[in-house]
């Protein structure tokens, strides 16, 4: 049974690597303000992760496990393109990955009420460090 639960999340994050890369080559192709690879990535997660709140909002945990792991593998492209960034960005990024990773165990096994409360940190994390990451950026 857990074998099977961990093969389908490893499924799901290697379809959702696909889908991960979209928002980052969307922001660069975008023509005006220019953002950064790492604030485009930061946004595509806290937007995944908004969509994993408004599922479990209504307790869907399929949608929202599918959410859950399009912002992980979103959260592993981040901590490329914002690896010149300061300290603090690099700390919010792996506190919301290891909520997230609770999140979505936690949509894997119905629980969306435990769910919710990591997808909550994992949109606390993001927002803080897409805060630091504007902030460096002006």
């Amino acid at each position: 049974m857990i074998r099977s639960r961990l093969a389908a999340v490893a499924v799901a994050v290697a379809s959702g690597a696909t889908l991960a890369i979209a928002p980052a080559a969307q922001a660069a192709a975008a023509p005006g303000l220019q953002v950064s690879a790492c604030a485009a990535d930061l946004t595509a997660a806290i937007g995944s992760n908004a969509a994993a709140i408004d599922a479990d909002s209504v307790g869907d945990t399929a949608d929202a496990r599918t959410y859950n792991l399009r912002t992980l593998v979103i959260l592993a492209g981040a901590g490329l393109t914002c690896f010149c960034r300061p300290d603090q960005v690099h700390a919010d990024i792996i506190a919301a990955a290891t909520d997230g990773i609770h999140a979505a165990m936690s949509n894997a096994i119905g629980d969306s009420a435990a769910a919710l409360n990591s997808e909550k940190a994992v949109a606390a994390a993001l927002t803080d460090a897409l805060e630091v990451v504007r902030y460096a950026e002006v």
